[in-house]
């Protein structure tokens, strides 16, 4: 057997060995991790990894909320709910310099609260927004990159599924004080990419014209299309704002309510929800048994003493509390330039949080700072997911290369804000303070 160094060392050779020849993230994290233990510990591992570690977090109780959010998001875009915010949102912002990237942005931001899904936001309004945006002469590096790195902000606001796997990750952590916590910087993000996006348009026109006016009854006339929107935020997040309900209790109810709207929408049909259910099948399998990975290089980095080696290598230069979280926000963007986000959040977050409280920060800071890490892991090459969903769904012929220069100035918007988070902090755990049932 291996020392514990050796054996982290070749823990992450084989990880990158398997992420260079394209294996799956599931199959790198779980390979790597039981390579790396099974030099550290020989065959007894075995019955702690197969038979206890690995699969201990897909089956507590918290991750009911990971499936039931999934559906939620997938009902409502295999029935064009989609369309129809992107369509009123048009309406209201298209007349601005750049108004259909400040639509497709603020639509992304909307739709964040009804499904919690990067991909299918980047997917659903992309698809629309797109041939919009080639119709009227925007830059293709502008359009692409507001689109892929918009559809990360579903990942902030809530029902975020990635704050899910973070509260499944922390113990004792409130995953509905993490969702509320995501609100304001949500907005914040929102803001800050409008306003890049109408600067751009502004000093030059050409990458991204003025849209069509729209007279004030033609603003109006869609508005009613808007209602799920605000019925969905009121008994998904009000409900855990108030205390009417835990996370896991509103992602049962929002399916339900997501059928309600549906039928008096006059939309239900069968295809369509068998469509749904099938794609969180796909999407929930695929999430799960990256957890299961993650867990098994997490449980390698516990007993070889990796996590507490890291934390302490970065106390040691007595950094002060801000210092020490930009360093690990550093070396967080360069993990996810290769981990895969639910990776990213499982094996970083035993590391990383300890640092986080040793400098005065609380845990739904963490949280909301880990989420917007991850949003910036979603844009970065080579396996940032939303980069690919936006190239799929691009013109034809339209590059990798393309899509990430039109993200690369954004992830300097989203640097913006997590420095205001790590100067304010407040503005992550204000709104959680103020909830009924702390």
């Amino acid at each position: 057997m291996l020392s514990a160094t050796a054996g982290i060392i070749l823990c992450l050779v084989v990880l990158f060995a398997l992420l260079v020849v394209g294996a799956p993230i599931f199959i790198c994290l779980l390979l790597s991790g039981m390579v790396g233990l099974l030099s550290v510990e020989g065959w007894q591992m075995l019955d702690n990894v197969a038979g206890k570690i690995a699969f201990s977090h897909v089956s507590g109780y918290s991750l009911l909320a990971v499936p039931m959010f999934i559906l939620m998001g997938n009902l409502l875009l295999t029935h064009r709910i989609g369309q129809d915010l992107y369509d009123g949102m048009y309406r209201w912002f298209g007349r601005l310099p750049g108004g259909l990237a400040i639509a497709s942005t603020v639509v992304c931001a909307i739709f964040g609260f009804m499904s919690g899904s990067n991909t299918a936001a980047a997917a659903t309004i992309g698809s629309v927004a797109i041939p919009e945006m080639e119709k009227k002469g925007y830059d293709r590096k502008l359009s692409l990159g507001t689109l892929a790195v918009a559809g990360t902000l579903a990942a902030l606001i809530p029902p975020s599924t990635i704050m899910i796997i973070y509260g499944v990750s922390v113990s004792g952590v409130s995953i509905g004080e993490v969702f509320v916590g995501g609100i304001v910087p949500g907005l914040i993000l929102t803001a800050l990419m409008s306003a890049y996006i109408y600067v751009v348009a502004k000093l030059y026109p050409r990458l991204a014209p003025a849209g069509t006016s729209f007279t004030l009854k033609e603003k109006l006339t869609l508005l009613p299309r808007l209602v799920p929107v605000v019925i969905i935020f009121v008994a998904i997040v009000g409900g855990m704002y108030i205390g009417v309900w835990t996370a896991i209790e509103a992602s049962a109810a929002s399916v339900m309510i997501t059928f309600i709207i549906i039928i008096c929408y006059r939309r239900l049909k069968l295809a369509a929800v068998l469509d749904a259910v099938k794609r969180t099948i796909r999407v929930s399998g695929m999430i799960y048994m990256i957890i299961v990975g993650a867990n098994v290089m997490s449980y390698l980095f516990f007993v070889t003493g990796f996590q507490d080696a890291v934390s302490k290598f970065i106390l040691q230069f007595s950094l002060s509390p801000w210092g020490n979280m930009l360093l690990i926000l550093l070396i967080l963007t360069i993990l996810g330039t290769f981990l895969d986000v639910i990776a990213l959040i499982t094996i970083s977050v035993p590391i990383f949080l300890p640092v986080a409280i040793a400098a005065g920060y609380s845990d739904v800071w963490f949280g909301v700072i880990m989420t917007v890490a991850s949003e910036m892991a979603l844009c970065t090459p080579p396996v940032g997911v939303n980069l690919f969903v936006v190239q799929g769904i691009a013109p034809k012929g339209t590059s990798l290369l393309t899509v990430s220069k039109g993200a690369a100035p954004f992830i300097g918007v989203t640097w913006v804000l997590l420095a205001l988070l790590v100067a304010f902090p407040e503005l992550v755990t204000w709104l959680p303070s103020t909830m009924s049932g702390r």
